[in-house]
C-alpha cells in the first residue's frame, strides 16, 4: 500500500540491470540493489532474495468484509460467507503477531472504518510497540475520525483512487464516492496524517496515468502508489477487457518511472506493477483469520489462532516458492505467458 516497509518496492534504475546469461535459470528478483528496468527489457534477473528478506515484519489484515461502497472492481470478493473475528479473537491475534515479531499492521477491509471496534485493535496495537497503517475508500473520514486515527499515532492511510476525475471514479464506486473520499483525505491532510494514493491501473485508467500524478500533486498527498488490476474477487470478471497487456504494461511503467523523478510527489509502484513479488514476506490475514500469500490471493495457508506463533514465520518461508506472482502478475509481465489481447494499445503520448 506504500505503507512503510522494510524494502520497499521501487522503480529501478538503468544501472541496476545486470548482465544475464540467457541459460540462467531465473531465481527471485530483488528490488532492494538490482532491478528489472522497464524501458528495455523487463526481464527477472536470476538472483535469490538473501534469508534475512523472507523475514515477514508487516501484515496486511482485512478486518471485516463489510463495505459501504460496491465497487466493480472489488478484490475482497469470495464465494462463501465469512464470519468477522470477535474483539476477542481480534486482540488474540495482535498478541500473536506481536510475539512472532511483527512490527507494523496495515488495517484494511472490506472498509475497515465501518468495524465499531477497529480504534480499540489499533490502540492494542500501539500497547504492543506494533505500528499502524490503514486501507481504506475514505468516504468515512470525518474531522472527529481523522483527530482519532492522529490520536492514536497512525502512520499512513492507503486510499483508493480508481479516476482521476470524479466521472471516471464515480463509475467504478458509485456516485458521490469521489467528491466524498477528496474530503476525507482533506480531513486526514488537515490532522497531519501521511496519505497516499492507491490507484490500481487498467487498460480503462491507464491513459490518465500522469493526470493521477499531478491530481495527487494538486491535492498535497506524500504518495501515489500505482498497482495494477488483478484477477481476483469481482475483477476477475473484467480481465479480458481491462487487464493490461505487456505492451500496455511497459509503456505504463516507463512513463511513470519518468515522472517518478521530477514529479513533486513520490511515485511508487506496487509488487503487483513491477519489482519483486512480496508473496508470503507481506502476507495478508483475513477477516476469519486465515493467512494467505498477499492481499490479492485468497489461497488459505493456515489460521492464525490454530497455529502455534513459533511455526508461523516457518510455514511463510516454506510456502513463498509455490505462491509467488499469485496474483496474476505475470499475464502483463512476461509476454510469453499470455496472449496479448486484441485490445489496441492505449497511447500514452502526454509528457509529464
Amino acid at each position: 500500500m506504500g505503507a512503510p516497509k522494510p524494502w520497499p518496492t521501487r522503480w529501478p534504475e538503468p544501472s541496476e540491470i545486470p548482465d544475464l546469461d540467457s541459460d540462467d535459470k531465473p531465481l527471485e528478483a530483488p528490488d532492494y540493489d538490482i532491478e528489472e528496468f522497464p524501458s528495455e527489457n523487463p526481464i527477472e534477473p536470476p538472483y535469490q532474495l538473501p534469508e534475512e528478506r523472507l523475514v515477514p515484519y508487516s501484515v496486511t489484515w482485512g478486518v471485516t468484509h463489510a463495505c459501504n461502497l460496491h465497487c466493480t472492481t472489488c478484490y475482497d470478493v469470495v464465494n462463501y460467507k465469512r464470519h468477522s473475528l470477535n474483539t476477542a479473537e481480534a486482540l488474540t491475534v495482535i498478541d500473536r503477531l506481536a510475539s512472532i515479531g511483527i512490527s507494523f499492521i496495515v488495517f484494511a477491509g472490506g472498509e475497515p472504518l465501518v468495524r465499531k471496534d477497529l480504534y480499540q485493535l489499533m490502540a492494542h496495537c500501539r500497547t504492543r510497540n506494533i505500528g499502524i497503517g490503514l486501507r481504506s475508500n475514505g468516504v468515512l473520514i470525518t474531522t472527529g475520525v481523522a483527530r482519532r486515527l492522529a490520536e492514536l499515532e497512525l502512520a499512513v492511510v492507503g486510499v483508493s483512487l480508481d479516476g482521476a476525475t470524479e466521472q471516471s471514479h464515480d463509475e467504478i464506486r458509485g456516485q458521490g464516492s469521489f467528491q466524498r473520499t477528496i474530503a476525507g483525505i482533506n480531513q486526514l491532510l488537515a490532522a497531519n496524517i501521511r496519505v497516499n494514493l492507491e490507484v490500481v491501473l487498467s487498460r480503462r485508467n491507464a491513459p490518465f496515468c500522469l493526470q493521477f500524478v499531478r491530481f495527487a500533486e494538486s491535492l498535497g498527498v506524500q504518495e501515489i502508489n500505482f498497482s495494477a488490476l488483478a484477477p481476483q474477487g469481482r475483477a476477475e470478471q473484467l480481465m479480458s477487457q481491462d487487464v493490461l497487456d505487456h505492451e500496455l504494461w511497459r509503456e505504463l511503467t516507463t512513463t511513470l518511472y519518468k515522472a517518478s523523478l521530477t514529479a513533486n510527489v513520490a511515485v511508487s509502484p506496487s509488487c503487483a506493477l513491477t519489482g519483486t513479488c512480496w508473496s508470503c514476506v507481506e502476507p495478508n490475514i483475513t477477516c476469519d483469520g486465515w493467512v494467505t500469500p498477499c492481499y490479492l490471493s485468497k489461497r488459505k495457508l493456515f489460521h492464525i489462532l490454530d497455529t502455534p506463533p513459533q511455526v508461523v514465520k516457518a510455514y511463510l518461508q516454506e510456502n513463498r516458492p509455490a505462491t509467488l506472482n499469485i496474483c496474476g502478475r505475470e499475464r502483463w509481465r512476461k509476454p510469453e505467458k499470455i496472449k496479448a489481447n486484441k485490445f489496441s494499445p492505449f497511447s500514452l503520448t502526454e509528457q509529464y
